[in-house]
């Protein structure tokens, strides 16, 4: 009787998940410089756009932005998950020692929020952890905020119509955003509020993007490890 073998396969989500927030990236860009009008239905609604246009150029603006923030923590529990095998890459290519405080404080922080997970690795392998107060923690920060407020929306008033191009959002999230100075998104006018009509474009997920990948490169760097990612950078860009 042939004996079975068992067949065991690893998959680095990191990878789905930074080409998903490149791609959508790109088709969110695409849709922007290749805009469809609106027929007579959408211009008797004072649309000068699309509305199925603009359905999907948002679609494809908070996909990326909560693709970017899951490729960090897919990222992040990858390298907690390789530690404890030598034959994989990231973790499994750090020192038996470094290998080891990874695999016994994993479910300790699993809980703790990403950032802080980011830099208790950091700190626990006497690697210099990252400085709050520059970058690229700082646009790493904001772009989880700007996830948290996707994911956790809570609707509220916000100014539109003729008060719109004057009005100042006066929220942390959106003071920062604008910070940012992205290119605003062109199929929303001067009428729309801030946010999220004018922001969620292709300028904030190229900036979502490039500070998610930035954040994640850094901080390999500081571990000696290369990332997985490193394989697929032809794919990356948004």
């Amino acid at each position: 009787m042939r004996e079975s073998l068992e067949l065991s396969v690893w998959h680095w989500f990191s990878h789905d998940q930074a080409i998903a927030a490149a791609d959508f990236s790109r088709k969110c860009g695409a849709l922007e410089t290749k805009v469809r009008r609106g027929g007579d239905y959408d211009a008797s609604r004072g649309l000068p756009w699309s509305e199925e246009a603009q359905r999907e150029h948002r679609s494809y603006a908070v996909a990326s932005i909560l693709s970017s923030v899951a490729f960090l923590e897919a990222s992040l529990n990858e390298l907690f998950a390789s530690a404890r095998h030598t034959n994989l890459e990231v973790g499994g290519q750090l020192p038996d020692s470094e290998r080891q405080a990874l695999v016994g404080t994993a479910d300790m922080l699993a809980n703790n929020r990403l950032l802080e997970r980011f830099q208790f690795v950091l700190i626990l392998l006497h690697r210099g952890p990252f400085d709050p107060g520059a970058q690229p923690y700082q646009d790493a920060q904001l772009l989880v905020h700007l996830r948290n407020e996707l994911v956790h929306y809570k609707p509220r008033w916000r100014a539109g119509g003729d008060d719109a191009a004057s009005a100042v959002d006066e929220s942390r999230l959106a003071k920062g955003l604008a910070s940012k100075r992205f290119s605003l998104n062109p199929l929303m006018g001067k009428r729309n509020p801030f946010f999220p009509d004018k922001c969620l474009g292709h300028g904030c997920t190229k900036w979502a993007w490039t500070a998610a990948l930035t954040f994640a490169d850094v901080f390999f760097a500081r571990l000696g490890v290369k990332p997985v990612h490193d394989g697929i950078r032809q794919f990356l860009s948004p």
